[in-house]
Formats: structure tokens, sequence, C-alpha cells
């Protein structure tokens, strides 16, 4: 209670404060207690309401005023003086000291009893402690029932709904994890990161309220925000120490347990993640490894992981740094990269259809979504060829349940490419791999230039065109002169070539692919080549 509830008692209807003197009303009381005895002073406590007749109490002015001083140091919340008796009235040496430290001096009817002062006074506490009791023990239960909802907004509104005050659940950003209309506006959240990362987990003030953090697995994963609920707290604990703080506040108790609350729907979401991750994990597995069947529980289960059996997908990988076997730290940072791309791919509209495998994070994506823009909402490009960071490396897109496991095992043999930091295609690799002897990147590269001419009316000749080219250099008076054609003739065919392959034939780069993928298919028919002989 306050020292004004204390004059609203019928007990104290005629107690005045001692005229011309400064009093601050709202200090809070905590107990009424009656002392007569010499050194009243030392008998008193923060927060007393300090009822006495002066008997003990020095007569002269000096003596009085370096007693007030004394008895304004202990940190009463008023003293009341019956009067007139052994003082006619408030002595001013003592009310002024008081004043000085804000402490209400006030005078009482003699005839009044102290001891219906005391009683009315502890009746009050033991009212308002009861009520405050009960009043947070409805708040505990109300949150305990929004809990079972499983949603961390339901905390928030519930608080607040309690409280009538505006209550926020924040992220460990420090902004808020719920949008918030409210007429009161949010923490700005420079300030609130700055509030969570205070050691420890008491309540802090922050924008006029209190911040309570949310811990979970010993990090703090965000706070409880209630406004305006620090200001009473903070007297207290500026009147009565620090056993006192803002923790014996309904405010922020209530917040504690919003809290705790929060933590445990925090932790059961992240369970439930974890869980899901798994169950995703092994039916991608299921992709990857070719051993998806005709099952109608495994057609179920890809519907509602949101993998369609009948479209096209690119498989990715993207290959942590460092060595194997992991160490614990390298599996903290293979969790925290998993968590951000399947952030990224969610963000996209994208199901995150994600495996782990050592140092490996395997992932699909459909038609719909390149690899690019998966890599730029990563954010890993700017890291540059940083050694703290994955390197990402993806296949062509590919048909059905059948294309994933086939460009699974075309996408491994790029894992040596990945460079930390870096995103690099099929394509971009597949010349490296080929003149480092890989069979199959060899055949993918033949297949990619000559196929579309083989497949096209006279692709004889536009084979033998692009030789006859490749052999003169690209000049192409030389070469259409070795083909015995009009020069009309090759530069149509050439329109062809370009047209089928989708390559300019101009381009220095595509001119190296055509020779090397001759002299790899001449390889394979055992034909010499005429830049051979």
């Amino acid at each position: 209670m306050q020292v004004a509830d204390v004059l609203a008692l019928p007990a104290c209807a005629h107690a005045e404060i001692v005229r011309g003197t400064a009093a601050d009303l709202t200090r809070t009381v905590r107990l009424a207690h009656v002392i007569d005895v010499p050194d009243a002073q030392s008998w008193v406590r923060p927060g007393t309401l300090l009822l006495t007749t002066g008997l003990s109490w020095p007569r002269e002015a000096e003596a009085l005023a370096l007693f007030g001083q004394d008895l304004a140091r202990r940190g009463p919340a008023a003293v009341m003086l019956a009067v007139p008796h052994f003082f006619s009235a408030f002595p001013p040496e003592v009310a002024g000291a008081l004043a000085e430290s804000g402490i209400p001096a006030l005078e009482l009817p003699w005839e009044v009893p102290f001891v219906e002062v005391v009683q009315q006074t502890h009746e009050f506490i033991l009212h308002a402690q009861a009520d405050h009791l009960a009043r947070s023990e409805s708040i505990h239960r109300a949150l305990t029932r929004a809990a079972l909802g499983g949603q961390l907004s339901d905390v928030a509104g519930t608080l607040s709904e309690q409280l009538g005050r505006v209550a926020l659940l924040l992220a460990r950003n420090g902004s808020p994890l719920i949008p918030h209309t409210g007429l009161t506006p949010a923490p700005d959240p420079a300030l609130a990161r700055l509030a969570l990362a205070r050691p420890g987990t008491a309540p802090r003030p922050l924008a006029g309220g209190v911040l309570v953090p949310v811990v979970l697995r010993g990090q703090r994963e965000g706070g409880v925000w209630v406004a305006g609920a620090a200001s009473s707290g903070q007297a207290a604990a500026a009147d009565a120490g620090p056993q006192a703080g803002p923790g014996h506040d309904l405010e922020v108790r209530a917040a504690e347990h919003a809290a705790t609350v929060a933590a445990l729907l925090m932790l059961a979401q992240q369970d439930m993640e974890v869980l899901e991750a798994r169950l995703g994990y092994a039916f991608v597995d299921t992709l990857l490894e070719g051993r998806f069947t005709a099952d109608s529980s495994l057609h179920e289960r890809a519907r509602r992981l949101g993998f369609d059996v009948l479209g096209s997908y690119t498989v990715a990988l993207l290959v942590l740094p460092g060595a194997l076997p992991l160490l614990p730290e390298g599996f903290a940072q293979r969790e925290q990269a998993t968590k951000r791309l399947r952030g990224a791919l969610i963000s996209l509209g994208a199901a995150p259809l994600v495996s782990v495998s050592l140092d490996h994070i395997w992932f699909l994506l459909p038609q719909s979504l390149s690899a690019e823009r998966v890599w730029a909402r990563l954010g890993w490009q700017e890291a540059g060829n940083s050694e703290t960071v994955p390197g990402m490396v993806y296949g062509r897109e590919r048909l059905g349940v059948a294309g994933v496991a086939q460009s699974r095992a075309e996408v491994l043999a790029l894992a040596a490419y990945a460079q930390p930091g870096q995103l690099r295609s099929y394509a971009e690799v597949l010349v490296p791999r080929a003149l480092s002897g890989d069979r199959d990147a060899q055949a993918d590269l033949m297949r990619g230039l000559l196929e579309p001419l083989r497949g096209a009316r006279g692709g004889a000749a536009l084979i033998a065109t692009v030789q006859a080219l490749c052999d003169t250099g690209f000049a192409q008076a030389e070469a259409a002169a070795r083909l015995k054609i009009h020069g009309n003739t090759l530069r149509y065919r050439m329109d062809r070539i370009e047209a089928l392959t989708g390559r300019p034939l101009a381009d220095p780069a595509t001119r190296s692919l055509w020779w090397l993928a001759l002299q790899l298919g001449a390889l394979e028919l055992g034909t010499p080549q005429p830049s051979q002989l």
C-alpha cells in the first residue's frame, strides 16, 4: 500500500500532513510499527510507517535536526506523530529533514489509538496481498490454459488481456514475433537486443515497461515485454532495497510465467520441427537412393511433405567446409546451415525437401525455383571464398522419381568441385571433369553437342561442317573449300548448328567445347583426327 492509502483509512480520517513540507504520498508502506524507545531511528526499516508519541525524541532544536536527518536516512515510508502531548505540533526541524527526502511528516490526533492505525494498515496490506496472490493465480491459470492451444500468439494475447496492458513476445533480434497493431508502440528492436544481451535471466526495464528473457536450452530465444510495468517495481526497489525489485510486482510475475510458458511452447515446436525434419530426411533419402516404390503410404507421405511424383526437380547439394569426421562444432554448423536452408526454401514457397549426411546437405528444387534464387536468399554469396560457409552445387533438372535418383549420382560427382561461398552448376564443372578423365562428364559433353546434330536432318553434314571448322581454325573460306561447298551453304549450316545447340560459334569457349567434343568422340571411335595426323 501507499501512504495515500494510509491517510484514507478510517483511523486516519483526521490525520494531517505537516504544512509547508513536500511529501511523496506514493511511497510504499510495508508495515506499521509503534516506536517510542530511545534511539528510535535505529529500529526503523525501509517502508516502515512509524507511529510515535515523540516520548524519546530530543527536545533541543539542534538535536532534533540531527535526529531528523538520521531518521530520514533509515528510509521510513512516513512518520506519524501523535499531537498534542509531548509535542504540541510536529517539530519543524524533524519535518524539514524528512521533507528533504520526500518522506511525509504526519500529525495524528492524540485521542486516536495507535492500535487502530496499525490494525487497519496491516489488514489493508494483507487484503492487498491476498488479492495480489488471487490475481496472480488467476493469471497463472489463464496462461496455462493458453499454452494448451500451442500458439505463442495465445500466450501474448492472454497476458495482455489479464494485465490490461500491451504484452508482446519479442524474437531474439528484438522484433515482435507476432504482428503488433496496438496504440502503444513496440520497443525499438535495437534497444530490445541490447536489453536481451545483458547477462542473467532477471527482468530488466525496457521502453517504459519490463522485459523478461525467454531462455531455452541455456540460450535466449527472445523475451516477454509488458508495457508500463517497470515504474512501480523500480520505485519499490529504490525504497526497499534489492529484495523488493521488479520480481515482486504482479505484472513482472505474470511476465515471468508467460516467459516460461513461451519457452515450453518453443521447445515443443522445436522438437516437432526436429521430428518432421527427420521424417523428411528419411523420405528424401528414399528418393535420392532410388528406393521410392508404388506403395500407397510413400505416396501419401510425398503428398504431405510437398513432393510431386510427376514433377520436375533439380537436385542440389551444400558441402560444408572442414575435414571429416565432423567435430561437435561441425555438427552445430551443419544444424545451423540446415535450419537456414529450410527457412530459405519455405520463404520462397518451396517444400523443405532436405536431407543430411556427414558434411553434405541435400535438397530438391521444384521446376519453379532456381538454384540462383535459393543461393541469393541464403546470403552466402557475400562471403566470397570464406572458409566458414558452405559451397553449393546443383545438377540438371530431371522428371519424376527416377530423375531424382539419377540426378543424385550426377550431383555427387560435383561435390569435389564445391568451393566455400560459391555456387556452381553441372554445366560449369563439366569441362574440368571431362579433362580430368571423368567418363560420365565426357559422355555428357559429347551428347550435349553432338546429339542435337545427329538427330537433325542432314546431321552428318552438320557434324562434318563443325569438324572442318575446327580443323581450319574456324577459317570459313578454307573450311568451305575443304568441304567443297559454297560459302553461303557453309554459313547456312553454321546457322543451323547454332540454332540446334543454342551455342554461338563465334564464341571462343564454344569453339573450344566443339574441339574437345570431337576429340573425345574420335577417341571413343578410335578414329584419328586430322589434327592428330
